[in-house]
C-alpha cells in the first residue's frame, strides 16, 4: 500500500486524482473510491497496509480524522467549486430555492454566494450521512425540487425524483491536498528519523542520560541509566522523577536553575556515580532538566585504560602527591603549593639542588591537574646534544634531513597535546631554542623543523632547574622574557639538609623498596645507622640517599643494616666528610661503632645527652658504651 492514499466519495474526484498521481509521478500515493457505509473498513485496511496519510474531503474526512490516530488532510471546498455546482443548478433550471445540504467544511459561505448570484437557497447543515435522506425529504416537503450538494445528496435527491448538481472539488485543490500530505510525510519521516538517530544517540553514549519537564515528570530515561538504577525505561518514562529515584536532585536544579558539574552521588543507595545536572532553557524560560551519570566503578576502568595506553606510549606520570614520602613542614608546604598550581593551567618552574625530586612534583601536579587523563611528556634538556634537542621538542617535516621518516615526526609538544610536558634543567637549553620555545609557549602553535605549517598545541608547561636562573640572566646565558614566561609559579624544593626529619623516612622507605626487590626479607636500620644518616650531608639529596640504601641492602649479610653497610661503598663524598673522621677497612663492626660513638662524643663536648640524641641510643646503653669504650678519654656530662 502507499504512503499516502486519497479515500474518494465519487468517481469524478477519483478521475481527478488518478489525473494528477499519473501527470506528477506521485509513486507513493494511492487511491480508494469508498460509500459512506464502508469509509472507515476500507480506511482501515489502507492503514494496516502501510498508508501513514489520508487524503479525503466532506464527510469521509470528518468520519476518518475522528476515527484514527493518523494525520488526515482535507480537500478543500471552495467559492469556485461552490459557484459551478449553483450555475449547473440555474442552467439546468429552477423553479424554486435551492436546496443546498452537506457538511459544513462543504457548502460554508454557499448561502452568500447564492445571494451574490441572486438565487434563491435553503442551507441546511448536517454532521453524518445518515441526516442527508432526512433533510432531502424535508426540503421535498416545502417544495423544493433542485438540490446541491455531495454526491450522496445528489443520490437521494434523485432517488426522490428531484434534480441535483455536484459540488465537486477542482483539480487545484486536490493538488493542494497531496502535496499537503507529502509535506506531512516528509515531515514526519524526519521527526522519526531525529527521534530515532536520538534514541540511538542516548543509548549508545556510556553515561546515564535522565530528563524532566518543569513538573517533574521523566522525558528521557535511557539504557545506561536502566543499568545504573536498576529501574526500566517502561516503569519511568511519564512518571514523576520522585516517585522513581528521589535522590536525582533535578528538582533542585528546576528550582535554582543553576548547573551542578561533577557531584559524587549515590543512587539507589548502592551505585555510586559521577553526575552532572543541567537545566533547559527555551526562550530564557527553564522547561525541564537534564541529569548525566557515570558509575564510579566504569570511570575508573576508563582512566585505566587510558594510562595503559599512554603507559604504551611512555606518555604517563607514575607518581602522585600521595606518594611523596616525608615527615617535614617544608615538604608539606611544597605539596600544598603545588596542590593549588594543579588547578590552573598557568606555567609552574620548580627549582631546587639536584636529587630532590623536581619531578616527582611535576608529575603530581599533572596527575591532580584537569589534564590528568592526557600525555605527560618529560625530556631532559641537558640529555641530548643541541642537533637533536630541536627536532625531539617540536619535531621535523617530510625530507628536512637526510635520514629523516618519510612522513615527517611529531615533536614532544605536538605528543603532549591536551597534557602536560615536563623540561627538566631548562637552563640548559640553547640561547638560540629559548627563543623558539617563547615563541611556542606566547603563540600555542609550533612549526616543524623544515616545515611550513603552524600546528596549534595545548599544552601545560611545567619546568625545573637546579641553577640559579636569575644569575644566569645576568651572564646573559639565559633568556629573562623566557623566565617570566615559565615561572608564573614557582615552587622551592629544599635539600635533605633543611628537612632532617624525612631522612628516617626516605631511609626506612628506600629499604623497604630494594628489600623486597633483591628478596632480602625483612630488613631494618640500626639506630647507629640512622643517626650517621642523619649527619650525613647529602650532596645528591634523596637520589643519593636512595643509591646509598640500594647498595646497603646489597652488601648487608645481616637483618639490620649498620654503619659498616652504608659507609663501605664509595660516594661521591668519603665518609670523613660527614664528620672528619675516617674509618680503617681493618676495623670490626664492634671497633667500627665504638669509634663512631667516641667521635660524636667528643664532636657533642662531652654531652651524654646530644650524644644519646644523634645516636639515637638509649642513655643507659650510652652509659654503658661510653664506660666500656677505651677510646674515650674526657669525662661524660649528663648536664650539657
Amino acid at each position: 500500500m502507499k504512503e499516502i492514499v486519497v479515500v474518494t466519495p465519487f468517481s469524478a474526484m477519483a478521475d481527478v486524482t488518478h489525473r494528477i498521481i499519473a501527470e506528477n509521478g506521485y509513486s507513493n500515493v494511492g487511491l480508494l473510491e469508498a460509500e459512506p457505509g464502508n469509509v472507515l473498513e476500507r480506511a482501515r485496511s489502507a492503514i494496516d497496509a502501510g498508508a501513514r496519510v489520508i487524503v479525503s474531503r466532506g464527510g469521509f474526512y470528518e468520519l476518518i480524522r475522528s476515527e484514527f490516530d493518523i494525520p488526515t488532510v482535507e480537500v478543500k471546498v471552495n467559492a469556485f467549486d461552490l459557484i459551478d455546482a449553483f450555475t449547473e443548478a440555474k442552467d439546468a433550471g429552477i423553479d424554486g430555492p435551492i436546496g443546498v445540504i452537506g457538511f459544513r467544511n462543504v457548502i460554508y459561505g454557499a448561502e452568500t454566494i447564492a445571494k451574490v448570484m441572486d438565487l434563491p437557497a435553503v442551507c441546511c447543515e448536517i454532521t453524518k450521512h445518515s441526516d442527508i435522506e432526512v433533510e432531502v425529504e424535508r426540503l421535498l416537503g416545502q417544495g423544493i425540487r433542485t438540490f446541491v450538494g455531495d454526491n450522496n445528496v445528489k443520490m437521494a435527491a434523485l432517488r426522490s425524483n428531484g434534480k441535483a448538481s455536484l459540488v465537486q472539488s477542482g483539480s487545484q485543490a486536490m493538488q493542494i491536498a497531496i502535496q499537503q500530505a507529502k509535506d506531512i510525510l516528509y515531515a514526519s519521516r524526519l521527526q522519526k528519523e531525529k527521534a530515532q538517530q536520538f534514541s540511538a544517540i542516548i543509548d549508545f553514549v556510556h553515561d546515564g542520560i535522565i530528563a524532566i519537564d518543569n513538573r517533574g515528570v521523566i522525558t528521557v530515561f535511557n539504557s545506561v541509566s536502566e543499568k545504573i538504577t536498576g529501574c526500566s525505561r517502561h516503569e519511568a518514562m511519564g512518571r514523576p522523577i520522585t516517585e522513581v529515584i528521589p535522590e536525582t536532585r533535578l528538582l533542585a536544579v528546576l528550582e535554582s536553575e543553576q548547573s551542578v558539574i561533577g557531584d559524587i552521588q549515590t543512587l539507589n543507595n548502592q551505585t555510586v556515580v559521577a553526575a552532572s545536572r543541567i537545566p533547559v532553557v527555551v526562550d530564557g524560560e527553564v522547561r525541564g532538566a537534564v541529569a548525566t551519570y557515570q558509575d564510579i566503578t566504569d570511570v575508573q576502568r576508563l582512566e585505566q585504560k587510558i594510562r595503559i595506553k599512554l603507559a604504551e606510549r611512555g606518555f604517563v606520570a607514575q607518581y602522585q602527591f600521595s606518594d611523596i614520602i616525608h615527615g617535614s613542614a617544608a615538604i608539606a608546604d611544597c605539596i600544598r603549593s603545588a596542590q593549588k598550581f594543579a588547578a590552573y593551567d598557568a606555567s609552574v618552574l620548580i627549582y631546587g639542588p639536584s636529587g630532590v625530586g623536581k619531578e616527582l612534583f611535576a608529575q603530581s601536579i599533572h596527575r591532580a591537574s584537569p589534564r590528568r587523563n592526557a600525555p605527560f611528556v618529560a625530556i631532559n634538556c641537558a640529555a641530548l646534544p643541541e642537533t637533536l634537542i630541536e627536532s625531539e621538542l617540536f619535531g621535523y617535516a617530510e625530507g628536512s634531513f637526510t635520514g629523516a621518516v618519510r612522513k615527517g615526526k611529531a615533536g614532544l609538544f605536538e605528543m603532549a597535546h591536551g597534557g602536560t610536558i615536563f623540561l627538566d634543567e631548562i637552563s640548559e637549553l640553547p640561547l638560540l631554542l629559548q627563543g623558539r620555545l617563547l615563541r611556542v609557549l606566547q603563540e600555542k602553535q609550533v612549526m616543524r623543523l623544515g616545515g611550513d605549517k603552524l600546528i596549534p598545541v595545548d599544552v601545560r608547561v611545567i619546568c625545573a632547574t637546579n641553577r640559579d636562573l636569575r644569575q644566569l640572566i645576568d651572564a646573559h646565558q639565559f633568556r629573562g622574557d623566557l623566565f617570566f614566561r615559565i615561572a608564573i609559579l614557582s615552587l622551592y624544593i629544599p635539600p635533605l639538609s633543611e628537612r632532617i626529619e624525612d631522612i628516617e623516612l626516605l631511609g626506612q622507605h628506600f629499604l623497604r623498596e630494594f628489600a623486597e626487590r633483591y628478596q632480602k626479607g625483612r630488613l631494618s636500620l640500626s639506630p647507629e645507622a640512622l643517626a650517621y644518616l642523619r649527619r650525613y650531608h647529602f650532596k645528591g639529596n634523596v637520589r643519593e640517599l636512595r643509591g646509598m640504601i640500594e647498595r646497603a641492602v646489597v652488601v648487608t649479610d645481616r637483618r639490620i643494616v649498620g654503619i659498616d653497610d652504608l659507609a663501605g661503598m664509595p660516594q661521591a663524598q668519603t665518609p670523613s666528610d660527614a664528620g672528619g673522621t675516617h674509618f680503617p677497612d681493618d676495623m670490626t663492626l664492634k671497633e667500627l661503632e665504638d669509634e663512631y660513638i667516641a667521635h660524636v662524643f667528643d664532636k657533642t663536648g662531652g654531652s651524654v645527652k646530644e650524644t644519646s640524641a644523634i645516636l639515637g641510643l638509649g642513655r643507659t646503653t650510652l652509659w654503658r658504651r661510653i664506660r666500656d669504650n677505651r677510646r674515650i678519654t674526657r669525662p661524660a656530662s649528663d648536664a650539657n
